[in-house]
């Protein structure tokens, strides 16, 4: 499909917004090939003003933008010709979350994630179904975090994002959980240790990190590590 203007802008507004045709079709209401049609076979061949308008807010632009300057000649239909009904689209339609991606100050302390030390740098639009059926948690309690470091090597890497449900407070062995362990905000995969001195024991995947216990008085658990988000 040659580029034009609307297309072109489209394309780089999801790059900017870190979106992909298939998540932006769903957000839209439309089917999962809905855009990959638009931008890259011309069907349709402009967007209708009700797609437009739910993109634009999608993608927080002017709505105007997405609209052609001109539309597309109709071909007149021939006398007595029958009208065909279109084949229903592939794929599906399904309710959206919209989940903040949050980023948080590093004085945060225990307070994670608490309103005063939060800002939210983005929203992205998943299936409500895979929130609730696939992880088993509710969309308002999701939230999406951005790796820093490289002590989880090479299971994470630094700039990935966590969609962590952050009301899973109670760690369970081998699982891996966004804590504040007395020092700063990590993500690790725990083991309960117990005795005289209850704690944590945080568990890197990079061998160059030591693995450590962190005492149960210190250690903060914001949320439960759902899915890692990656670029491939």
């Amino acid at each position: 499909m040659p580029n034009d203007p609307v297309r072109t802008r489209i394309r780089e507004l999801l790059w900017k917004r870190e979106i992909n045709m298939r998540q932006a079709s769903i957000a839209i209401g439309r089917n999962v090939s809905y855009l990959h049609g638009f931008l890259e076979r011309g069907t349709p061949k402009v967007l209708s003003h009700k797609d437009a308008e739910a993109l634009a807010t999608l993608l927080d632009c002017d709505a105007a933008k997405l609209h052609h300057a001109e539309r597309p000649h109709r071909r007149k239909r021939r006398a007595g010709a029958r009208t065909r009904r279109p084949a229903s689209p592939a794929g599906y339609t399904a309710p959206v979350a919209a989940i903040p991606e949050v980023e948080v100050e590093a004085a945060a302390g225990p307070a994670a994630l608490a309103e005063y030390f939060v800002t939210e740098t983005a929203r992205w639009f998943l299936p409500e179904g895979m929130i609730r059926y696939e992880g088993g948690a509710a969309p308002d309690a999701v939230r999406l975090l951005r790796v820093r470091g490289v002590s989880m090597e090479p299971e994470l890497s630094e700039g990935d994002r966590l969609l962590v449900d952050t009301s899973r407070k109670v760690p369970a062995a081998g699982e891996m959980f966004v804590l504040w362990d007395g020092n700063g905000l990590v993500v690790k995969r725990v083991e309960r240790v117990a005795g005289e001195a209850p704690g944590l024991r945080l568990k890197s995947t990079n061998p160059d990190y030591a693995d450590y216990t962190a005492p149960a008085g210190d250690v903060h658990v914001v949320g439960k590590v759902l899915w890692t988000v990656r670029r491939v």
